[in-house]
């Protein structure tokens, strides 16, 4: 059976689909149990003690980019494995590509012990001499101590879970995957939630995230050898050939994640350093919405890249550039719509989320928005070349980072909390905000013209009409309480929404399928009510 045969293709696109609907499903459940816990930390938590669990939560999530780029780089291996094993990506594994895979999950369980215990031990170190520079009283001091220690453990857990999620992601079990995170992401939050509401505090909450990192390891375990069983990760021996082949790429990526943590994750540093812990929470309520909208935009490119990464090593890579089009068209879709929401209704969001008093302004807003969308951008395009193994990016992102640093030791002193933001922005924009659409492009054979009509044309025609519908509603909802006007602002961008959908998304052949079946649907109501 050929890679470009009908029935294979419709084999992918329907698994492609099922992987994009879980990994969406995925980040809007972590997201909306995110955003319930948020109220909870709010208003259970001293003001100071709030500040200082975002700042070390947030640390332990940067964390998890510290895994040299193993992650990405063993997905990507896998899926170009599977992706040329037996024929293609469809057909059962024989007993000497499942050997293979043993080998390098073998491999890289060594690789990835090695770098956990490392990355725990040097933030733990770095962490606690942190938290004493912070002028703390001597009760949340030891508190923060403790928990950040607990966070230490959980995410060197969390690091080496990366070799389940690689090997089962790169197998092409995206969907499943997802799902599991999204579960166990679900019951942590939620057991988040009730500890804070039962009146616990920073080491109660770390120790519930320590539990679910465990919890998903063993889950994930059981997944593979239920659904893979030809893959046994005891059977395989560690390789230094397979290690080596595996380290050049993943370093470049790791450089390429430190160029990323300076550029989006600093901007807590520089609030506690310059201000004081407590302005972190107005600052992370907007950037929580915004950046959400980037997590839920750019999930359609994590889902599509392993089955960019399998065409890329079959006959059928020209149907490589369509399926990443249409991916940008739905990503940068979604992340123009949130910005015109933010926009225009980011305050009653806000105030019916968390309630008064924590909106920091429309030009904080507007500039995670900015930064954001660009962000969005670079990030989907970074992801499909990169899913082709194309690691030519840590010089750009090391450059962005450093500029980052440097211009917000000049901005934040000067215009507060919207330097912060804006120096992110700005660092983007000189940096990888061009460089990296531009590299990407070409790598995957895709002239700027087409780009332009196929995808930036269509998005800003919906922002335009999104904003639009949106300022009419928020216009007509000035007097009412928030949570109205943030419903009728949301109302009018769906209605935008669905018909971008229609006109940006659906090709002729599925407008022509949908109206058929609508047609097929309406006469047999028509019938049965005769």
């Amino acid at each position: 059976m050929n890679a470009s045969d009908p029935g294979r293709r419709s084999t992918v696109a329907r698994r492609i689909a099922l992987a994009v609907s879980a990994m969406w499903m995925s980040r809007l459940v972590a997201i909306a149990l995110g955003l319930v816990l948020m109220p909870a930390l709010f208003k259970s938590l001293p003001k100071a003690e709030l500040g200082v669990w975002l700042l070390l939560s947030q640390s332990g999530v940067m964390l998890l980019m510290l895994d040299l780029g193993l992650t990405s780089t063993l997905t990507r291996r896998f899926a170009f494995r599977r992706g040329e094993a037996a024929g293609g990506p469809e057909e059962p594994l024989t007993a000497e590509h499942a050997q293979a895979f043993a080998a390098l999950i073998a491999t890289g369980r060594v690789l990835y012990r090695g770098i956990a215990a490392s990355v725990g031990l040097l933030a733990w170190g770095g962490g606690l001499l942190f938290i004493a520079t912070l002028g703390l009283d001597e009760p949340l001091r030891r508190e923060a101590e403790l928990a950040w220690t607990i966070i230490c453990v959980s995410q060197a857990i969390a690091l080496s879970n990366g070799l389940w999620t690689a090997v089962i992601a790169g197998l092409g079990h995206v969907a499943p995957i997802a799902l599991l995170s999204a579960g166990m992401t679900s019951l942590t939050l939620l057991a988040q939630t009730a500890v804070v509401w039962a009146g616990g505090g920073l080491v109660a909450l770390a120790a519930i995230g320590a539990a679910g990192n465990v919890a998903f390891r063993a889950a994930a375990i059981v997944y593979l050898r239920r659904n893979e069983s030809a893959v046994s990760a005891d059977s395989g021996k560690w390789s230094r050939a397979e290690a080596e082949t595996l380290l050049s790429p993943s370093l470049k990526y790791f450089l390429t994640e430190i160029g990323a943590i300076l550029l989006t994750r600093t901007d807590q540093y520089f609030i506690a350093g310059y201000f004081n812990p407590e302005r972190i929470p107005e600052y992370f309520a907007s950037y929580t919405l915004a950046f959400n909208a980037a997590l839920i935009a750019i999930a359609i490119g994590d889902a599509a890249n392993i089955y960019v990464s399998q065409l890329w090593r079959t006959t059928a890579r020209d149907r490589v550039a369509p399926l990443v089009l249409k991916s940008m068209r739905i990503g940068m879709g979604l992340m123009a719509l949130a910005t015109a929401l933010l926009l225009f209704a980011g305050d009653a969001i806000i105030a019916a989320w968390l309630g008064a008093g924590h909106y920091a302004g429309l030009p904080l807003m507007a500039t995670f928005c900015a930064m954001l969308l660009v962000y969005t951008q670079q990030s989907l395009l970074f992801g499909f070349s990169r899913a082709t193994e194309n690691e030519i990016y840590a010089a750009i992102y090391l450059a962005a980072g450093a500029l980052n640093v440097a211009l917000s030791f000049m901005l934040a002193p000067t215009l507060g909390l919207v330097g912060v933001a804006l120096a992110t922005l700005l660092a983007q924009l000189a940096t990888t905000g061009w460089q990296i659409p531009a590299t990407a492009l070409r790598r995957l054979d895709i002239p700027w013209r087409v780009y332009v009509a196929e995808v930036l044309a269509p998005v800003l025609a919906l922002f335009i009409a999104a904003s639009a519908s949106m300022a009419v509603a928020a216009a007509l909802t000035a007097h009412v309480g928030p949570l109205p006007r943030a419903l009728a602002c949301a109302g009018a961008g769906g209605l935008v929404a669905l018909l971008g959908f229609w006109t940006l998304v659906l090709d002729r052949n599925l407008r022509a399928m949908a109206l058929g079946r609508a047609r097929r649907a309406f006469g047999r109501r028509l019938v049965t009510d005769a």
